[in-house]
């Protein structure tokens, strides 16, 4: 079977299970977390895929990475145990991701990012995002990103749309058009 296919369903699974317990929105930033935790450390994935290694360490493992300040929910505590049982620990990056995206989906919440060559005021942040909530309808992720080799202008991404008014865009399509 498909590893899409399969953390897809096992994270369907967890998103029911969360809800019932009342604890949704504490898995999805325990998720975020664990996410940006293999992101972050590779090493992460290899352990748990390492035979050697014991089902209690990959346990301890998980739950200190899913850990959002110090503490993890009952739901993903159960949830990381039943992984191990089943023998699926090498999937659990595609069901934190997969988690993520059915959470947002679920709650109706649509992720953008606002790329800007250096900081901006919180006035323009709060505009920007104004505009995207109103044309998604619905609540906005939005984080901001300073990436300095766009030059100037900005970049906003969101749902399937990217709206790209950067310096260095701009000045690739004239060098192209010439």
């Amino acid at each position: 079977m498909d590893i899409g296919i399969i953390s897809s369903r096992y994270a369907r699974a967890l998103l029911s299970f969360a809800i019932e317990n009342g604890e949704e929105q504490r898995v999805y930033a325990e998720m975020q977390h664990l996410s940006d935790s293999f992101m972050k450390l590779p090493k992460i994935q290899q352990t748990l895929q390492n035979p050697v290694v014991s089902n209690d360490n990959k346990l301890k493992l998980l739950l200190a990475a899913v850990a959002v300040e110090g503490k993890v929910s009952a739901s993903t505590s159960r949830f990381c145990q039943l992984i191990l049982d089943q023998n699926r620990c090498e999937i659990m990056q595609f069901v934190a991701s997969s988690y993520i995206a059915q959470y947002r989906k679920y709650c109706g919440i649509t992720k953008s990012r606002f790329i800007v060559p250096a900081s901006v005021s919180d006035a323009t942040l709060a505009r920007m995002k104004a505009i995207v909530q109103q044309a998604v309808n619905g609540q906005v992720e939005f984080e901001t990103v300073v990436d300095a080799s766009i030059g100037g202008g900005f970049i906003l991404e969101y749902d399937t749309y990217r709206v790209d008014a950067s310096l260095k865009t701009q000045l690739q399509k004239i060098s192209k058009g010439m």
